[in-house]
């Protein structure tokens, strides 16, 4: 089944590419520009989603549309109206793509709209369900729910399947936003006035939940034509949101605890009434309607997910500075390196030929940022070994010819293509594969996915495997930390002198 993810390089599309990427799906994101790390799907090109382009190419072999793209905010012409640009792209952009989704033959849309439409704030204990009268206030409200009504035309009168989601407020690693704006000065040490505000509940959901059950909709029978709200299903006061982050980032919680009445004045009287609102009122969803029709339930909770959001941030703001000239100093070795080798690699491809006619080994990794790519080796053991952990692998499969590539490390050799590439450093946490969830979790939690992984470093030069995930994502953690230019040429230069087995087969 063929995927198209519109505004696949935005906070919540990029997401979604991402989780697609490690399912069955076959995935294409739409995009109006191809971002810097390409991931490892096809992308199409929409201009504009603004006028009545034509589609037909980018719509080409689609079966389901997730439209995430839309216009958020309204920064650059401040003599426009609001809503006649909203209207553009959330309305007439989304019809016109659900049209011709309808003349191409695709079978479902899936349209990300907004809690806005229903409205801005609920009655404490008395969430939004499906059933509420919509009430959207803000101009981006108004264009989500008009696009809604010609999505539901548009299913009445077609064979298009038409599914409209309603997220509450959408939150994760790299978000923007005032989520992004509480983290900063919560880690600054700021006492933000809103620590009293304890008596309010907002429903959020985490980029994770939500894409997972986008995932959901896509081809469950009973999602059809259907509109859901969602959120984690943990509802959470401003005061307690405050303490999850600073448990996140690791700090103390300096709010200060002002009642909510004296914000409130206090805001209405700067003209500010609307952010008050925000951060005292309560906006609450109920998802009983996904978990009853669809079977569906929030695998992360709110306060998991705040605190993964927020060690993400403090991870990037601590990510290493000190090896400014790392990527310049790669790009040199690994050219060098390529030309000094060929040889070698030349006469490995030509035995491995006949050693086992398919000299080269290529195989999908987790990069930097989670994003995949394929890593390039030499082969060392038989074609149809299972695609599993060095670790893991039995010894039995390792060929003739690959022993001596991996007693000499020769069949990392290939992998200098990689670090050209800017996939790799030469000096870098090694890759590991999706299917590895239990290192995957605890290099995240590590912040170890804020680099590029590479050829060798600490882990691999004091024994440390994959077998063991945690102690292996805190020495990746060490290293990083303490990497500078003479720690990079000693991992590099202690390799290539034959030290280290952290990757070895058992």
């Amino acid at each position: 089944m063929n995927i198209l993810v519109t505004g696949a390089n935005g906070f919540v599309g990029e997401s979604i590419v991402k989780r697609l990427l490690t399912t069955e799906y076959q995935t294409i994101a739409s995009v109006r520009k191809l971002p810097k790390l390409q991931q490892d799907c096809e992308y199409r090109l929409i201009n504009n989603l603004e006028d009545n382009s034509n589609l037909t190419s980018v719509l080409r072999d689609i079966d389901v549309i997730i439209h995430s793209a839309a216009r958020v905010h309204m920064m650059d012409d401040k003599s426009a109206d609001p809503l006649t640009e909203f209207r553009k792209v959330n309305v007439e952009g989304t019809l016109n793509l659900a049209r011709q989704a309808v003349e191409s033959g695709v079978k479902r849309f899936i349209f990300i709209s907004s809690i806005k439409v229903n409205g801005e704030a609920t009655e404490l204990g008395r969430p939004y369900t499906e059933g509420s009268k919509p009430n959207p206030i803000d101009p981006y409200g108004v264009s989500k729910y008009e696009a809604e009504q010609g999505l539901v035309k548009i299913a009445d009168t077609t064979a298009l399947e038409v599914v409209i989601i309603r997220p509450s407020l959408v939150y994760g690693e790299n978000v923007k936003g005032n989520f992004h704006s509480l983290m900063k000065w919560n880690y600054k040490g700021i006492p933000l006035p809103i620590g009293g505000i304890k008596q309010n509940l907002r429903s959020l959901v985490s980029v994770d939940n939500l894409v997972d059950f986008i995932v959901t909709c896509i081809e469950h029978k009973d999602a059809k034509n259907e509109v859901f709200l969602i959120s984690d299903d943990d509802d959470i006061s401003t005061a307690a949101l405050l303490e999850e982050i600073s448990k996140g980032l690791g700090v103390k919680n300096k709010a200060v605890n002002i009642p909510a009445k004296f914000i409130n004045t206090a805001a209405s009287a700067i003209g500010k009434s609307g952010v008050a609102q925000r951060l005292s009122g309560s906006l609450q969803v109920d998802i009983s309607k996904a978990k009853t029709l669809l079977g569906w339930h929030p695998k992360y909770s709110t306060s998991e997910s705040i605190q993964k959001t927020a060690r993400s941030y403090k991870s990037n703001l601590m990510a290493p500075k000190s090896m400014v000239f790392q990527r310049p100093l790669d790009i040199v070795f690994s050219a060098t390196g390529l030309v000094a080798a060929s040889p070698l690699l030349i006469g490995a491809t030509a035995i491995g030929y006949l050693d086992t006619g398919s000299p080269l080994f290529i195989q999908e990794r987790v990069g930097k940022d989670q994003k995949p790519f394929k890593l390039i080796k030499f082969r060392t053991m038989k074609v149809d070994t299972a695609s599993v952990a060095s670790h893991l692998a039995d010894n039995s499969s390792i060929t003739k010819l690959g022993r001596v590539l991996r007693k000499t490390k020769l069949d990392e050799l290939p992998q200098l293509i990689n670090v050209l590439k800017g996939e790799m450093s030469l000096v870098g946490p090694r890759p590991n594969l999706f299917n590895q969830k239990d290192l995957i979790e605890a290099r995240e939690e590590m912040g170890v996915y804020n680099v590029l992984p590479g050829i060798t470093g600490l882990a691999q030069l004091s024994g440390i495997d994959m077998s063991t995930p945690e102690r292996l994502a805190k020495k990746d953690k060490e290293m990083i930390d303490t990497l500078n230019l003479k720690s990079y040429f000693s991992y590099i230069l202690s390799t290539a002198l034959g030290k280290g087995s952290g990757d070895a087969v058992k």
